[in-house]
């Protein structure tokens, strides 16, 4: 037969005596104790606490790593093409204001012309050139959103941080309105065309179908070097809007955060501090705007206004028309950017929590 294995006492180790084995849990009972005498409902409490802490430190751990490189450009193109879906028609109104009494000595608009403006504008279609301003934003706020976020996230990061210091969000966005002032250029040109063609006699309207049609046209007629036209003013209004907009917004929702009851993630706190951002952006780009209106709208013949550039229709409008030229289509660059930026931040606030 074969031998029976039969392990020696020495395989295994002793066993603890008991009281070592005793002693070795006597110290966790402070901390059980707690708990062993909490009621259900105490325990629930705990529970949901212990949750809400959990959860907390992940949105924390997950706003330091940042958000993923793309969310932001998709997040800025989404809230800037779904509020141009709304305030569009202002736009309209908007531009076909600015060209109102073009160089006349006629300081402020009346009452008739604003009817006539409106009533034009609706004649001719509220929504004329969506698919241009669609475009363009496609282009513009998706260039601007996303490299804001990467470019002040690395000045952040970097020795520049403190050499800059509060000048740091504005830097970053005037790069990044630069950057996409000068790619949606050719979309800006197709957009202001095709909302000011009512301006002109039906025999001068250049009469484009869509988008596509305009850059087409365009190119073939005037050289691909025209989609350029009114840059200058066009990046000028770029940074100065990015840099007023996004910053005040950011910073109205800080101060309303740290100094009120409201919440970051609100949707009230996204109202409020978005209705600061329309209007400093508003009063801080309407003169701008006039300009790159003016601009691009010129025809070399045809009886309107030609000028030789951007100084040259700042001194013309100044000579003739006065300071208030400038902010010709005030109020409906207002009536049109404030519900566009409310609409824009609460749009991406909501796409940032989905996709971030």
């Amino acid at each position: 037969k074969r031998p029976v294995f039969a392990p020696s006492r020495s395989t295994f180790p002793p066993p603890p005596p008991p009281s070592t084995s005793l002693l070795l849990h006597l110290h966790l009972l402070p901390h059980l104790l707690p708990h062993l005498l909490l009621t259900p409902t105490r325990w629930e409490a705990t529970r949901e606490r212990r949750r809400a802490v959990m959860g907390h430190n992940k949105k924390e751990a997950a706003t330091r790593k940042g958000l993923r490189w793309w969310v932001p450009f998709v997040s800025g193109a989404s809230g800037d093409m779904t509020a141009t879906l709304f305030t569009h028609p202002m736009d309209v109104i908007k531009v076909q204001l600015q060209l109102t009494g073009e160089l006349s000595t006629k300081k402020r608009l009346s009452a008739a012309d604003l009817s006539r403006v409106a009533s034009t504008a609706a004649k001719n279609g509220l929504y004329r050139g969506l698919s241009a301003a669609l475009l363009r934003q496609s282009i513009f706020a998706t260039t601007r959103h996303g490299l804001y976020y990467h470019i002040n996230r690395g000045l952040r990061e970097s020795s520049f941080a403190r050499l800059l210091g509060g000048m740091q969000t504005i830097v970053a966005a005037a790069f990044a309105g630069v950057i996409g002032a000068v790619c949606a250029n050719p979309a800006d040109v197709v957009l202001v065309r095709m909302q000011a063609d009512p301006h002109w006699p039906r025999e001068q309207q250049r009469g484009y179908r869509n988008a596509f049609h305009g850059l087409y046209s365009i190119i073939r007629s005037e050289g691909y070097q025209r989609l350029w036209r009114g840059c200058i003013p066009t990046v000028i209004r770029a940074v100065m809007v990015t840099a007023s907009q996004i910053p005040s917004y950011h910073l109205a929702k800080h101060c309303l955060v740290q100094y009120s009851p409201m919440r970051s993630g609100d949707v009230q706190t996204h109202l409020a501090a978005g209705s600061v951002s329309a209007i400093c952006a508003s009063v801080a780009t309407n003169p701008v705007d006039v300009i790159k209106t003016r601009i691009i709208n010129m025809k070399k013949h045809g009886g309107a206004a030609h000028y030789s550039g951007p100084i040259d229709c700042f001194a013309r409008t100044l000579a003739t028309e006065g300071v208030g030229g400038f902010y010709k289509g005030l109020g409906a660059t207002v009536a049109r950017l404030l519900p566009h930026t409310l609409i824009l931040w609460v749009v991406q606030e909501k796409v940032i929590s989905v996709l971030g």
